[in-house]
């Protein structure tokens, strides 16, 4: 039949499988699978492969499920195939995690076709995705903004372990291939509720540009998916290279390269070498957003920055290096309030800080620099009072910075700020009993400057306990 040929062809120029392995196929009972299975069946002695099947019941619909796995029991005793048939409460997978219903299911999946194929010494797992769901797939990546790697969809193989014979099939192809062969399966009945995002745009979206704009879509969608699979693979090469000329030294705590020769890559290299850099370090590329990765990109030009990322990591950027690493442990500052005395010296032992306050006539500033340094700041005496605290940050604090027309979550203005993390409790929170008046070593807020109708003066000075 024509299917299978192109289905043979398709493994052919892919370099799927090699003469002689076995073959893990997973088999939910749909008909993509059943497909899949039946074809790599009927060519078994053409490629000279052996073929196990896998099913994993999720548990997720109760009878519905188990008789899926009763029918795909009962498929692979009709062909004598050898089968694994596992099942597994999915759910509490996914609420131990705090995952989704469908990455749950997708990891657990995994895990098991991993340990299957190994089991059963399997080289090759074969997998159903057709020529839909790569479409389907690709318009996902595109409504997430998703950059080349994205639009390249599902990978034909991947990590020289996966394959998808039927990735360039139709699933009207497939179902046709199940009415001329008798060929009976199973339907998911979640496959028809459109709160997934997958089941709305092969329901919805996607029958509405095939429908209005283009009969070819899916076909359509599957080139442009081949074409950035293909850039993309280019892309990544050429980073690799520029990886290794950046001279990185990798441990186990850390990743650090050259931040120079950083500096001269293309803005597309910098992108890729970062992901290569937190790949090297946590083992894979997820969680790293594009906001991450900018965001290094933008810090480059200081002579230390830190920009903070996933999972309680950070990148360091100094004059020379760049060290991708784990965000050092942050130092644990009691909460504490004290009333600051004016004029005085007020010792906030928790940090290690004093905080000397001196009050003058306007007259005595005019005589003084122009200039102040960061760690003081002249507020207007009057405007200030008598009711002046020195404390801690809280959760919840807001402020209104002078110059920025508006009230801002001091968590938000520490970030902006370049704070790190680690340092942002030790800076001292000048305030009355309602609002901040100066976040110190950065700035004062609005209502307490200095204007032409100040009186008298209200210094404060921040140092280190001697």
């Amino acid at each position: 039949m024509e299917i299978i040929k192109r289905v043979s062809n398709f493994i052919t120029s892919h370099q799927m499988i090699n003469n002689g392995e076995k073959v893990l196929v997973a088999v939910s009972g749909g008909a993509d699978s059943v497909v899949l299975l039946h074809i790599l069946y009927s060519l078994r002695q053409q490629l000279n492969i052996s073929l196990h099947v896998a099913h994993l019941d999720h548990m997720f619909r109760g009878e519905e499920s188990r008789e899926d796995a009763n029918f795909v029991k009962l498929l692979c005793q009709s062909w004598q195939l050898p089968h694994t048939i596992v099942a597994k409460d999915v759910a509490l997978y996914q609420e131990q995690r705090g995952l989704s219903s469908q990455v749950a299911a997708r990891e657990v999946r995994y895990n098991l076709l991993n340990e299957v194929a190994e089991t059963h010494g399997a080289s090759r797992i074969a997998l159903a995705h057709h020529a839909d769901d790569q479409a389907e797939t690709v318009l996902i990546n595109l409504i997430r903004g998703a950059g080349p790697g994205g639009l390249a969809g599902i990978s034909p193989v991947r990590d020289n372990l996966y394959i998808r014979p039927l990735l360039e099939i139709r699933r009207r192809q497939i179902e046709r291939y199940c009415q001329q062969n008798a060929l009976q399966y199973r339907t998911d009945s979640s496959n028809l509720k459109t709160i997934y995002l997958r089941n709305k745009i092969r329901m919805h979206l996607l029958s509405k540009l095939e429908e209005e704009y283009n009969s070819e879509i899916v076909p359509a969608l599957g080139r442009m998916a081949d074409l950035c699979r293909v850039d993309d693979s280019y892309l990544e090469q050429q980073a690799n290279e520029k990886w290794l000329s950046l001279q990185p030294l990798i441990n186990e705590k850390s990743v650090v390269f050259i931040k120079q020769k950083f500096e001269q890559l293309h803005l597309s290299m910098q992108r890729r070498v970062i992901r290569l850099a937190w790949e090297k370090m946590i083992g894979e590329q997820k969680n790293l957003s594009r906001y991450h990765v900018d965001s290094i990109i933008e810090q480059c030009g200081s002579s230390r920055a830190v920009v903070e990322l996933p999972g309680g990591n950070q990148c360091l950027i100094l004059r020379n290096k760049i060290q991708l690493g784990a965000r050092p442990e942050e130092k644990k500052v009691p909460t504490y309030c004290y009333p600051l005395k004016i004029p005085g010296k007020t010792i906030i032992k928790e940090t290690g800080l004093m905080i000397e306050a001196k009050t003058y006539s306007i007259t005595e500033l005019e005589k003084s620099p122009a200039k102040i340094p960061e760690n003081e700041v002249v507020l207007d005496h009057d405007v200030v009072g008598r009711e002046v605290y020195v404390r801690k940050r809280l959760p919840g604090d807001t402020f209104k910075p002078q110059g920025l027309g508006g009230t801002v979550k001091l968590k938000k203005f520490l970030i902006d700020q370049k704070v790190p993390r680690e340092k942002r409790d030790l800076i001292p929170i000048i305030c009355n009993d309602k609002e901040i008046i100066w976040v110190s070593g950065l700035r004062v807020g609005e209502y307490w400057k200095v204007t032409e109708s100040t009186k008298k003066i209200l210094h404060l000075l921040v140092q280190k306990i001697r």
